[in-house]
């Protein structure tokens, strides 16, 4: 496609949406979060991410992030500091946008040259098969000849022997056959002149049938069955007397050789499939910006579960939930969990719920991290996610896909690593309800996250932000 279409394609995929149930902090995180994203993927050469990450941001703060019921109780220093990253970034994206229309404009010359180049080979491989269609619809009709002059052949020669004739008169061309019920040719019978009935033999010679067909003791002929000759049609072999033809006919007589093995085609199923002409794309099909990926990975060392535990024996010992927020790197359009952080918190039997946003906001800041999941204990139930953990992942996986949930179950010495289903990001968006509360349970809300690989050589660094 041409650049002004690849350019539209990528703004629509900078589209963001605000919904008022999602704290606005969250927000203004993952705002930052964008910008760390689109300068690693910029310095990794894939300028397309880069530029519908940059999009995002300015989609977000100029024109959505007034529509949430919150703004108004943002500090006017935070709004400040946010217009101003706002018009670098507008002007970063602005010569990204250049430079992306003059990539793509070279590379739609490219394409249309080439692509003029395959449809010159796709026409001639077009022009091929129809040849090739042709020699095997006239390949058929030959054989179909030949089969139809061997029957004629065949019938003409019987005929010749039930009304006494002499089989050695030439017989006609096949398609200048005289018309039946002339005495004195040698046209072929109908299969009904050919029936018992109607066999005449001569009547100088008062012998019967076998009689005609008995050999001179002087004279015996060789004698060949006409089956040698010929194969009849369905029902005419069991009309026919049974005749022998004298040996002493010659190879001129004989029928045209052909291959019996080949079964003759008739001019409609002898047509080509449509699979046997190459299919010509519409010009107008262009090649698409990129390919459709899922999650991407999420890289978590194996030794970060141990930790964490140790880190919250405390309160597991007391049947109170811990949580830690996992903090990572993007790299190779994948992400690699790299920190540990236990932000202050208050925890309970049955749930955990942090307080120190400010505190863990500079630690991202100061590591350069980005977060990409969170972990807390069950210490008293299994692997799930609670309504109100399914409600604290919606706030997080709405705003990156691939942000993960880690359950560890004290109780049943298990560990899960979750995320909500689409079915469950649809239902969860959608309730206004907190705490605890009842959700649909088919079909499922959330599962296990399949784009979490576990690395047992990576390490971790853990941040105690609770002292």
């Amino acid at each position: 496609m041409d650049s002004k279409t690849r350019l539209r394609k990528l703004a629509e995929g900078a589209t963001i949406k605000i919904e008022s149930n999602i704290p606005i902090r969250r927000y203004f995180r993952s705002g930052n979060e964008m910008l760390k994203m689109a300068k690693v993927y910029d310095d990794e050469g894939n300028m397309e991410a880069s530029y519908v990450l940059y999009l995002k941001y300015i989609s977000l703060f100029l024109e959505r992030i007034k529509e949430h019921k919150d703004y108004a109780m943002v500090l006017p220093a935070e709004k400040k500091k946010c217009n101003q990253t706002l018009k670098l970034v507008l002007s970063i994206s602005e010569e990204m946008k250049a430079k992306l229309r003059k990539r793509f404009d070279e590379e739609y010359e490219v394409w249309l040259i080439e692509e003029e180049e395959r449809q010159r080979r796709l026409e001639e491989e077009r022009k091929k098969a129809l040849e090739e269609q042709r020699r095997r619809e006239a390949l058929a009709r030959e054989r179909a000849v030949n089969i139809e002059k061997d029957r004629q052949f065949a019938i003409w020669t019987q005929a010749q022997i039930n009304k006494g004739l002499d089989p050695d008169l030439p017989p006609p061309q096949f398609g200048e056959l005289p018309t039946p019920g002339d005495a004195s040719s040698s046209s072929p019978p109908s299969y009904d002149d050919l029936s018992p009935q109607r066999v005449s033999l001569p009547s100088s010679e008062s012998r019967s049938f076998a009689d005609a067909s008995a050999p001179s003791r002087d004279n015996p002929p060789a004698y060949q069955s006409l089956s040698a000759f010929t194969d009849f049609p369905s029902g005419l072999a069991s009309q026919l007397p049974p005749v022998q033809l004298p040996g002493k006919l010659s190879a001129s007589h004989l029928p045209p050789s052909y291959d019996r093995a080949a079964k003759p085609v008739s001019g409609g199923a002898s047509s080509s499939s449509s699979s046997d002409i190459p299919f010509i794309p519409d010009r107008s099909m262009k090649p698409l910006f990129g390919d459709d990926v899922g999650n991407r990975p999420v890289i978590v060392p194996t030794k970060l579960i141990t930790r964490f535990l140790e880190l919250a024996k405390s309160n597991s010992d007391r049947n109170i939930e811990t949580l830690g927020m996992l903090g990572g790197k993007l790299s190779k359009n994948k992400f690699t969990v790299t920190h540990l952080l236990i932000p202050k918190q208050t925890g309970k039997s049955d749930r955990c719920d942090l307080e120190g946003h400010e505190d863990l906001g500079e630690a991202y800041d100061r590591e350069d991290i980005i977060l990409v999941g969170w972990i807390h204990t069950h210490p008293a139930y299994d692997v799930f996610l609670s309504s109100v953990d399914m409600h604290n992942q919606y706030e997080y996986q709405n705003m990156l896909n691939e942000f993960v949930a880690i359950v560890c179950s004290i109780k049943f010495n298990e560990t899960g690593y979750l995320t909500l289903t689409e079915s469950g990001m649809e239902e969860i968006g959608k309730c206004s309800q907190d705490n605890f509360h009842p959700h649909s349970k088919n079909p499922p809300l959330f599962g296990p996250a399949s784009h979490v690989i576990q690395d047992p050589s990576q390490d971790i660094k853990v941040m105690d932000l609770r002292c």
